[in-house]
Order: structure tokens, then sequence, then C-alpha cells
């Protein structure tokens, strides 16, 4: 799963789709905004000229006192000097509701964005994005393209603004002489170049060091997180994380620096030689008066018209800089929102649910397969060359509960992953009653699995959401969370709460409370619990990880009942849960070593009966 390479060209053309797209309504407006404040300066500098030239001929025709008569008598003159003022006022006017456009502009761009990127992460099936170190620094790298793109509205706004200014500025300058916008567009050349070339080089730094980025993030959450704040102070370990984050810091930001030097002196020789190319016209024009081919309304027209020129062109080219710079950053968001996962759904519906009694030979004949089978299974994690599971063989039949033991990278949860589908196998099948799990629906299979997780999910949301969304259409029934809540013995907590299910979890959300660990483990079984009217399979990964002896022996209890009738598959270090299981499947390096009952595999006096030796003596 490796991100489409972009050109800069690509990028650019689907940002400025995407902006059109997010505010086509706020472009148009600020279109038409600059148009206005664009063309005014042009358009004023030619009615200056009028100004001065009518004011020049009338010099010394009237007294003080006749000056206003003499005035009100030139309607050359009047009108200039009205259209003038009033344009001036309309462009201060209409500048002032510019600010708000271009808040609006962002905050739909931004909204446009970001919204596409949280709908392509939360409905990526394939979990390798959270994984994967490349593809993490790939969502950093889409985080600054957000920003970016921003920027490109922005851009975008200002770049009308120049243009705007930049074709009447010529239309009028070439009255001058037809050379004059040539050498002011030819002297601004080199400019667009330097620029496009240091942004690449800024870019690529920040490309490279996203991995950088990203570490310094994590270190900045440990910093500011409510999960680590109590052993940050206690192990006084804020020294050692400060000092790492500022070391990292430091490295990004001397070769961003070393960029930015380089790339402001090169800029800063290549403006004295596009500033050289406003003097030629100038001393044209200075002495053009001198000869008496241009009068002093000329003269002012014509410098504010080269300035005019200057300005336009200074803006178009840092922008082609700047939409350089966007297009390269914004290239990550459409290689995530290109990205395509390995793991996809399948269109067969599942078969109805399992019969009770199956033909003698059900479990050699394909037409009655039931339950789930690994045929040969094997697994890699994308990025590694090490099996993680080698060929494994097993048959997990109808109403059967296993325990998966072994000890720590054995293969024990990423065996739980391959049967939620959470990654396909990378090589071997799964048939779930004689069908290939790659060929299921995706949302009906994971409809169809109850789970409490070994890093289960705190969700900053009320009581009531942290149970239902393990089941949505049971969210409002009030009497299915209530049950799920008693069988999963903490609905106790409830009627001492002043909100009830209502009650925020979570210390950061508004009036919101926290659990224990135990408490939010009850929690996420009670959430498992909510879909076991449709679930075929539980699968606990370390259920009772966060709880002590009394209160893991209620949880023995609970899973012995629900697990009644139906396929169970238990991960776990604690082996006294492992002898509820009807059978007991041990993992080493991968592969299954030891399979069979509690009884047969302490008489086996192997590998199970040495761990469970071990773990029984520390209670003694």
């Amino acid at each position: 799963m490796k991100p489409k390479e972009l050109t800069p060209f690509q990028a650019l053309q689907r940002s400025l789709w995407m902006v059109a797209q997010a505010a086509p309504l706020e472009l148009r407006n600020i279109a038409l905004l600059n148009l206005l404040t664009g063309a005014g300066p042009s358009i004023n500098l030619f009615l200056g000229k009028v100004v001065i030239d009518e004011a020049s001929r009338l010099a010394g025709q009237a007294n003080a006192g006749d000056a206003i008569a003499l005035l009100l008598s030139q309607p050359k003159l009047l009108w200039s000097l009205g259209i003038s003022v009033g344009l001036n006022l309309l462009v201060d006017s209409v500048d002032s509701v510019g600010g708000s456009l271009f808040a609006s502009l962002r905050d739909r761009v931004q909204g446009y964005v970001q919204s596409k990127v949280l709908h392509k992460v939360a409905t990526f099936d394939d979990i390798a994005l959270f994984e994967s170190p490349d593809l993490l620094n790939l969502l950093q790298l889409v985080e600054k393209g957000i920003a970016r793109l921003q920027r490109l509205s922005f851009i975008v706004a200002a770049t009308f603004m120049g243009i705007f200014t930049f074709i009447p500025s010529v239309l009028v300058s070439t009255s001058i002489s037809w050379w004059v916008p040539l050498v002011l567009l030819l002297s601004s050349i080199p400019s667009v170049f330097v620029e496009i070339k240091y942004h690449k080089k800024s870019w690529r730094v920040e490309e490279t060091q996203a991995g950088v980025t990203r570490e310094m993030d994590i270190y900045a959450r440990v910093m500011t997180g409510e999960a680590y704040a109590k052993e940050l102070r206690l192990f006084s370990l804020q020294s050692v994380l400060l000092n790492r984050w500022q070391a990292l810091f430091e490295r990004m930001f001397s070769r961003m620096e070393r960029v930015r030097r380089q790339g402001a002196l090169t800029v800063l020789l290549w403006s004295l030689v596009g500033g050289l190319g406003i003097t030629l016209p100038y001393v044209y024009v200075v002495l053009g008066v001198l000869r008496g081919s241009y009068t002093l309304g000329d003269l002012a027209l014509f410098t504010g018209i080269i300035l005019q020129v200057r300005r336009s062109l200074y803006i178009l080219i840092s922008h082609t800089g700047d939409i350089y710079d966007v297009a390269l950053a914004t290239a990550p968001i459409f290689q995530l929102l290109d990205l395509e996962p390995r793991l996809t759904s399948g269109t067969t519906a599942m078969r109805s649910p399992i019969p009770d009694h199956f033909p003698a030979n059900w479990a050699t004949n394909p037409t009655f397969a039931a339950g789930i089978q690994l045929q040969q299974v094997s697994f890699a994690y994308p990025g590694s060359e090490k099996p993680i599971l080698k060929a494994i063989d097993l048959q997990i039949q109808p109403g059967e509960m296993i325990a998966l033991v072994g000890e720590n990278g054995a293969g024990k949860t990423t065996f739980a992953k391959l049967l939620c589908r959470l990654y396909d196998p990378t090589g071997g099948t799964i048939l779930w009653n004689g069908q290939d799990l790659r060929s299921l629906d995706l949302s009906e299979l994971r409809s169809r699995i109850a789970v409490v997780m070994q890093d289960y999910a705190r969700f900053p949301a009320t009581f009531r959401e942290n149970v239902g969304w393990g089941f949505l259409p049971k969210l409002q029934e009030d009497a299915a969370l209530h049950t799920v809540l008693q069988e999963a013995g903490i609905d106790h907590l409830i009627p001492d709460l002043e909100h009830g299910l209502e009650t925020p979890l979570g210390k950061q959300l508004e009036d919101g409370i926290d659990l224990s660990g135990g408490q939010w483990q009850r929690v996420a079984i009670a959430r498992s619990l909510l879909r076991l009217s449709q679930a075929e399979l539980l699968l606990f990964d370390e259920p009772t990880a966060a709880l002590d002896p009394k209160n893991e022996q209620e949880i023995y209890d609970i899973f012995r009942t629900i697990a009644r009738g139906r396929m169970t598959v238990i991960v776990s270090h604690r082996l006294a849960l492992a002898k509820l299981a009807d059978r007991i499947i041990v993992l080493e390096h991968g592969q299954i070593v030891e399979n069979g009952s509690h009884a047969e595999l302490m008489a086996l006096g192997d590998r199970y009966h040495a761990m469970f030796t071990r773990q029984a003596s520390s209670y003694v």
C-alpha cells in the first residue's frame, strides 16, 4: 500500500479545484472585490494626470476668490476630481469588507478539506494506516497540507488582485512606449525561477523531516496529556522529554534555516536586478518631460504606472513561488484521498445462522462446512519481511470456546486481528462457514463479531454512548443498556451519577467524570455484550487485564454464560481464564505448538504445563 506519486502541476490542479468546490460563492465575491480594488489605482492615476494637466493649464488665470468659480467652469477637471474622490471612497469602503470575505473563504476551505480527510481516515478499513511509519508520516504531512491549502485560498484571491492590477497598468504603460512593459516583465522573470527553486528546497526539508515532526508531536502529547501527567511528575521526567523535544526542534530548524538563508540571499540579488528594470522607463519619461514631449501630468501618470506594473508583477511573482510551495505541500492530501487499502470489502452476503445439528461428515464436507477454518494462514505486517504467524491450521467449531495463550510476541493479538479482518493473511485462507473471509461483505462480517480488545477505547462521550455505540440500533433502549451494564457488573454506578446514562465520561469533557481502569474495562465489555443478539463470534483480547482477582472471577462467570452456543476466542496471559475453554491453543513464534484441553495439556507436561505451573506458583 504505497501512495501514488503526484507532480506539482497535478497537485496544483486538484488543489485549485478543491478550493473552487469548497467556496465558490466566496471566490466569486472576492474576485469582484479585487477587480475593483485592483483596477481602481490605475484609473485614479489616469484621472490624476488629467487633474495635474488641467490645473497646470489653468494656473495663474484666477485669483483666490475666483478659483472656485474657475473650477466649476471646467467640466473636465470637475468630473476628473469627482470620479477620483468617489472611486477612492468606494475602494476604501469595499476594501473594509475584505477581511470578513477572506475569513469566510479560509473557514470554508478548511472545513471542506478537513471533512474529506477525516472521512477518508475514518472509513479506511485497513488499520495499516495507523501502524505503518511511512503512512503515519503521510498523515503528518497531510496536516501541514491542510494549512497550506488554506493559504492557497488567500493566494488565489491575491493573484486575482495582481492580475486585475497588472492588466490595466500594462495597457496604460504601453502609451509611454511599447517596450516598457516588456522590460519590466523580462527583468522580473529570474525572480520567478528563484522563488520556485527556494520553495522546492524548503518543502524537501519538510518532507524528509516528517518523521521528526511526528516524533516532536508525540513528546508534546506526552507532556500535555492526562494519561502521562502523574508519572511524568512522580518520576521527574519533564526535563528529559523537554530536552528531547528541543533537540528535535533544533535539528529541524537548523536545516530549514540554512535553506532560508540561501534562498533569501538569492532572492535579494535577483530582486536588485528586477529593480534596475524600473530605472530605464523612469529615466526615459523624465527625459521626455525635459524635452517637452511629455507633460507634468504624464510624468505623474507614468511614474505611478511604472510602480503599479512593478507592484503587480511582484504580487504575481511572489505568489508564483507560493503556489508552487502549496502544490508541493498539498500533494500528500491527494495521495491520502487516492490511497486504496489492501483490505477491501467483498460483496457476498453471509450465510444464515448455523443450525444446531450437522451430518456426521460436516467437518470434511464443504457443503456442510461450518465454524471458522484457518488453512495455512501466515502473516507479516506491511513493510516487514518477518512473519508473525506461520502456516497456521486451525478449526473453531460452532459453539466452541478456544483460548490462545503464549509468551509476548507469539502472535496472539495478530491472530485476533485477522479473525476480525482488520488485516488479510499474507498467505493462506480463513473460511467462515465455508466462505472465504475476503469474499464477504465487510460491514456484515464485523456486525457478527463482538470484541473486547486489549487496547479498548475510552470514548470521550456519554455513558450511554460508550455502551450504546456497541450496537447503534439499541443506543436509545435504556432497558437493553441497563441489562448489559448489569451483566458486566457496573450497573451500580448509574444511580449515583447525577445525569445517569447521560453523564459524560472523560475529564476532557465539561462536567465529565473519569472511571478506574477496571470500570472502563467493564464498560468495554458491556459495549461488546450489547450486540450479542447477532454475534456469532466473541473475541476477547486480554479482557480481564485491568481487573483484580475478585472482579476477574465475576467476569469469568459472565463469559461462561454468554459464550454458550457461540464461537469464542479468548486471548489471555491469565491461564485461569484459559481453563474455561474447550480447547487451548499454545502459540510460540507464530506457530501452534500445542492444542488440547487444560487437562490434556497439563498431562502432556510441556509448554502449557510449564506456563500454568509458573503462574500458579505466584499465587501460593
